[in-house]
């Protein structure tokens, strides 16, 4: 399985997220460091700026299009569902004129039918008011009357039948426009909803953009500073190998001071027995006494205040004043613990730089939990509305989120 780096590298560009940045920054570090422990820092000073600046470019830039994309495929959805809705009215309207025209045709029979039956009673009582069918009538009815009204009956029955179909059939078309209606007023509602989470997207992005800004901003005022701190800490660093070098000859003038004083009257008494001249315990000390006056340290040695007030003329660090009180109690007791253990300005060094980076980490690792909180407070109430299908991915910032 490839790594994180070597698939995002790979990817395509639409596709890149906020993490495939980060994970393009840690693969471009490793680089930087194999270069760095090959060549030197001295050059990767002026690509790693560069760079750093172009990533920020690069996640600002995948932030927008993936706001976009989201932006994008929300208008999507709401025109299909605007598209949706006029296709259903225009049905709507199509079925209503086919039933306004139904209506008319059934109208247009009605009339028809009860002017034949207007027609036709008319025509009876013509032939019921002429006096020679009068006697006829009395005793049974023609047979071509009963005829009549039977057709009659019948007409009336099939137009009775007619009329209770289209009633019901128009009882249907009426349920179903109510519930056509019921739907249209819910797809409504639901576009409001959307276009009211878009306006909440496009708000939190606004605020992330102006956020991002100020932490850029941000990190160049204490990339500034940091800089700053490394040259103050270079020059303090320097000063204080000088201060060793100082007191590593002060401690051998003592030592020498010492080997005269104490070899002092034997030399005398041997030199006044043989009449030599006395032999120099303090030759060797001679050109170190004529040296050594012009330093600072051999004349303040023992004073403990101008040690205090040498190591407080620039402004240092916690860490660098540990390293300072650490450099004075080795001096004043060099004489009894020479292999006493302290530790160095390079450690020092080191265990600041191991700091700075756990503190980026740390730093990275708290915005890329913002990010995944905010993903989380926008995705989970369109899952939640049914708008969104529930992704499993989501499962690591569910946790995520549950332990914060």
């Amino acid at each position: 399985m490839e790594s994180c780096s070597v698939s995002a590298l790979d990817r395509p560009a639409q596709e890149l997220s906020v993490v495939d940045v980060y994970d393009i920054a840690a693969l471009l570090g490793h680089e930087f460091e194999r270069v760095i422990d090959r060549y030197g820092c001295e050059a990767m000073v002026g690509v790693v700026p560069k760079v750093v600046r172009v990533l920020e470019l690069l996640e600002a830039l995948v932030n927008y299009g993936g706001a976009r994309h989201k932006a994008e495929e929300l208008q999507g959805e709401l025109d299909r569902l605007r598209q949706e809705r006029t296709e259903r009215s225009e049905h709507e309207r199509k079925h209503q004129m086919e039933l306004e025209c139904v209506e008319d045709v059934w109208r247009s029979e009605v009339q028809d039918l009860l002017s034949q039956i207007s027609e036709l009673q008319k025509d009876n009582r013509k032939l019921l008011s002429r006096p020679q069918y009068e006697p006829l009538l009395s005793e049974e009815p023609p047979p071509e009357q009963d005829g009549a009204s039977q057709r009659e009956r019948e007409v009336l029955d099939r137009l009775r039948k007619l009329v209770e179909k289209q009633r019901d059939e128009i009882r249907s078309k009426e349920h179903e426009l109510t519930l056509r209606s019921r739907d249209i007023e819910a797809l409504q509602l639901q576009q409001n909803r959307l276009m009211k989470m878009n306006q909440d997207l496009r708000h939190r992005l606004a605020l992330l953009e102006t956020r991002g800004k100020a932490l850029v901003q941000q990190r160049a005022e204490l990339e500034a500073v940091a800089q700053a701190r490394l040259q103050e800490l270079g020059t303090l660093g320097q000063e204080v190998s000088r201060l060793q070098r100082e007191l590593q000859d002060m401690d051998i003038y003592r030592r020498e001071e010492r080997v005269h004083v104490t070899s002092g009257p034997s030399a005398a008494g041997s030199s006044s027995a043989t009449g030599a001249p006395p032999l120099t315990a303090a030759s060797p000390a001679g050109p170190a006494s004529e040296e050594k006056p012009s330093s600072v340290w051999v004349e303040c040695a023992g004073d403990p205040e101008f040690l205090a007030t040498c190591f407080e003329q620039a402004p240092l660090t916690r860490d660098c004043e540990n390293d300072v009180a650490v450099l004075q109690l080795s001096d004043t007791d060099s004489d009894g613990q020479e292999d006493s253990p302290r530790f160095t300005l390079q450690e020092l060094r080191d265990v600041l730089h191991e700091k700075n980076q756990l503190k980026a980490q740390v730093f990275l690792l708290q915005e890329e939990l913002a990010y995944y909180s905010t993903i989380f407070t926008a995705i989970m109430p369109m899952v939640a509305a049914g708008l969104i299908s529930d992704d499993p991915t989501l499962m690591p910032i569910r946790r995520l989120v549950s332990i914060t």
